[in-house]
């Protein structure tokens, strides 16, 4: 049994609570997820099961797209809506014009330091693992890229926005670099992650549904795995 299996995870659940699930339901050990998506963000999270495991860094690699929620006002010390409110500042009023040519000023490549609560490991740890324990470690910036950056609504104290991105890049990080580009603080309120290279979201399977179908029914939606099999997708799509 191998493949690679498009998981439609929920807010609320870990990467690895979504391994769990279908190795369970599939009794294979050899499960692995191709990139972290945190608990509050849901979306796309492809599963490679199997020897199909060995393309893991390839799909790593795969550009990605995202819809995000800024919440103005408050930065919180994760970046995101599970951490705690550590500053607070006016949220001017907001042109919508504006904002969008704000977002459209972070389009290209950039660099970024990763969020002290992110994967990147240090030691051998996380670099959460060390934050959680207040030891907070030193990351060095890296390059991303934002081919494209669109706004999608603003109101008082929100903006939705829809971003294409390189491998690598925190949109919590993004999202509070574009709230203080417009002279207030913000945190990262929602996150959907929409595409991973050439797949797409609405290809994936929930993750209850994944849960309450046979073991059989499951591997059916086991997708080939190979060299060129990401072009293809990318010519279906």
């Amino acid at each position: 049994m191998e493949g690679a299996l498009l998981v439609d995870k929920p807010a609320g659940v870990t990467s690895h609570d979504v391994v769990q699930v279908v190795r369970r339901k599939l009794g294979i050990k050899r499960i692995g997820h191709t990139g972290t998506l945190d608990p509050i963000a849901r979306g796309l999270l492809i599963l490679l099961v199997g020897p199909s495991t060995r393309y893991q860094q390839a799909f790593q690699g795969h550009d990605k797209t995202y819809e995000a929620v800024i919440r103005l006002g408050t930065q919180t010390d994760t970046g995101d809506a599970a951490g705690h409110p550590v500053r607070t500042a006016p949220v001017p009023a907001l042109d919508r014009d504006r904002v969008a040519d704000i977002l459209a000023s972070f389009k290209g490549t950039l660099l970024q330091t990763p969020p002290a609560y992110s994967a990147v490991k240090v030691r051998g740890r996380p670099a959460y693992w060390w934050a959680r324990r207040q030891r907070p470690v030193t990351l060095a910036a890296r390059p991303v890229r934002l081919s494209e950056i669109t706004l999608l609504a603003c109101d008082r104290e929100t903006i939705m926005f829809r971003v294409h991105c390189s491998s690598g890049t925190y949109v919590r990080n993004l999202a509070e670099s574009i709230a203080e580009r417009l002279g207030t603080v913000g945190h990262l309120a929602g996150l959907v992650r929409l595409r991973v290279g050439a797949w797409r979201l609405e290809e994936a399977k929930p993750l209850d549904w994944i849960a309450q179908q046979t073991p059989e029914a499951v591997a059916q939606e086991l997708r080939p795995v190979a060299p060129g099999a990401d072009a293809a997708a990318r010519r279906r799509s």
